[in-house]
């Protein structure tokens, strides 16, 4: 088979030349845009009315309007054109002349006079005669624009004959340098067959020391990613076995300091009989065995500390609010923990003082240099004066708590608050069916659920006022196609109640 090369059509050549014309015709004609309408200083009645039909009405609003015809207006007046019920010169003044057109100030030269008289025109049996009157007056230029129009298309058939010999110029031109091409395509036949067998001979030699390279390739590769995989595997466990460590060193240390109190206690009354006293303390000692436990947990389930302190991280608008208003910043957080809302208000300049009966976190949040007491919260805030704290909070404290410890938390809650002081309690959402379903007990000391209205209510009837609903941590990976499980299944994994002191 014999290919023929004919030259090739460089297209970007061609669109860049076409721009260039096209820009070079409207630096001559300014209205062909409407940017170019805009910026044209001002416009002539002849240059419009030398347009017919469609493109006359287009240019007639481009030009006076500065906008498209809408889809009445255009379609009535182009109608009315096309059945000589209107002239050119009518809709140039009707559009410049409407309260639209007085707005955009654009001035026609030439157009004032000619409307008034075509508007005179419509005036029955005296426009009649004036139109008659103006007709003969006009004869003159009548011909004269017939006489040019003549020599415009005489003119025209000129050039598109010019054209047409020059195009079958260019086509036998490029018929014979077609018959060229196939005679030397013909001679040189059989040397390119050749060259295209040495070249697939080429080719075959380095397909297959490509293919044995890549294969060795491969094989490395994979070694390579098996080798990073087991390296990953190992890094993975080796920070799991770190951590067990670190739980249970903070473990052992926590039983250590516990058997010690014990053994000062003993100590104590040996060889005399342990006081009650002594007994109670031990047994005090009994209700913290779990701590280190429940702290390893938390860092299992409940998030880093750097996630927690992006959550909690919602509230410091309303906090700083509170603070300013009432010109002091104090502050207690109920179940504390580790510390993470502690140490953002401490970052923010606000004072706080955390409040949990976990004995390893309370350590943990003394060693953050972080203002922490080991007390039960009803106890606490039963020995503070009332109206001193501007604001309590809880995170994830309620749902632990029975029913009438709660309660009890509310009402010293607001004793001990400033008038206009606030309280802020996140519980789990049980709204979203994962939470309400499942997630909810995945830590065994929750007591129950407790539905945000529900709260809310407890919170208002025990004398706070505007309790807001603030729902919190959506779930965004799980989509539904009814929109009513999908609500459920997304809605905020948590939410807090926020309400104020009268």
């Amino acid at each position: 088979m014999i290919e023929i090369n004919t030259p090739k059509i460089n297209i970007d050549e061609i669109k860049a030349r076409i721009e260039e014309e096209v820009q070079q015709y409207r630096k001559a004609n300014p209205l062909i845009g409407e940017a170019d309408i805009d910026a044209a200083p001002e416009i002539t009645k002849d240059y419009l009315l030398q347009f017919h039909g469609q493109d006359f009405i287009n240019r007639a609003y481009g030009a006076i309007l500065h906008r498209e015809p809408d889809p009445q207006g255009g379609a009535v007046y182009l109608e009315k054109l096309m059945r000589c019920e209107l002239t050119k010169v009518y809709i140039l003044g009707k559009l410049r002349y409407s309260r639209e057109g007085r707005s955009k100030k654009v001035e026609i030269k030439g157009l004032l006079l000619p409307y008034i008289l075509q508007t005179f025109f419509k005036i029955p049996l005296l426009g009649w005669g004036a139109r008659v009157a103006t007709g003969v007056l006009n004869l003159p230029t009548v011909l004269k624009n017939i006489q040019r129009i003549e020599s415009e298309l005489v003119a025209r058939n000129c050039s598109m004959e010019e054209k047409n010999r020059s195009h079958v110029l260019e086509l036998k031109e490029n018929i014979q340098n077609l018959g060229k091409e196939i005679i030397r395509e013909r001679a040189s036949g059989r040397t390119e067959m050749e060259e295209k067998l040495s070249a697939i001979r080429t080719e075959l030699s380095d397909k297959l020391s490509g293919e044995l390279s890549a294969t060795r390739t491969e094989l490395s590769d994979n070694f390579s990613g098996e080798l990073s995989s087991v390296r990953t595997e190992l890094s993975t466990t080796r920070t799991e076995l770190l951590k067990q460590i670190k739980d249970h060193k903070i473990t052992l240390l926590d039983t250590q300091r516990r058997l010690q109190l014990l053994l000062e206690e003993a100590r104590k009354r040996l060889p005399q009989p342990i006081s009650n006293l002594q007994l109670e303390n031990m047994v005090k000692e009994e209700d913290h065995i779990f701590d280190a436990l429940y702290l390893s947990f938390e860092d299992r389930f409940r998030g880093t500390e750097k996630d927690i302190k992006e959550r909690v991280s919602v509230y410091l608008p309303y906090v700083k609010k509170i603070c300013k208003a009432s010109n002091t910043g104090a502050l207690l957080d109920v179940g504390c923990g580790r510390g993470e809302w502690l140490s953002l208000l401490k970052e923010n300049n606000i004072p706080a003082t955390g409040l949990d009966l976990n004995s390893v976190m309370v350590g943990k949040c003394r060693d953050a240099d972080l203002t922490v007491e080991q007390s039960d919260v009803i106890a606490y805030l039963s020995a503070q004066k009332p109206n001193t704290l501007s604001v309590i909070t809880g995170f994830h404290i309620v749902e632990h708590l029975p029913f009438k410890t709660m309660i009890a938390l509310f009402d010293e809650s607001l004793r001990v608050l400033r008038p206009g002081g606030m309280i802020i309690f996140e519980t789990p959402n049980p709204e979203n069916i994962m939470v309400g379903a499942c997630n909810f007990y995945t830590d065994p000391t929750h007591k129950n659920p407790i539905p945000p209205h529900t709260l809310a209510y407890l919170i208002e009837a025990r004398g706070f006022v505007s309790p807001e609903i603030l729902r919190l941590h959506p779930l965004d990976s799980v989509q539904i196609q009814d929109p009513f499980l999908n609500h459920y299944f997304t809605v905020g994994q948590d939410y807090s109640v926020i309400g104020f002191k009268a």
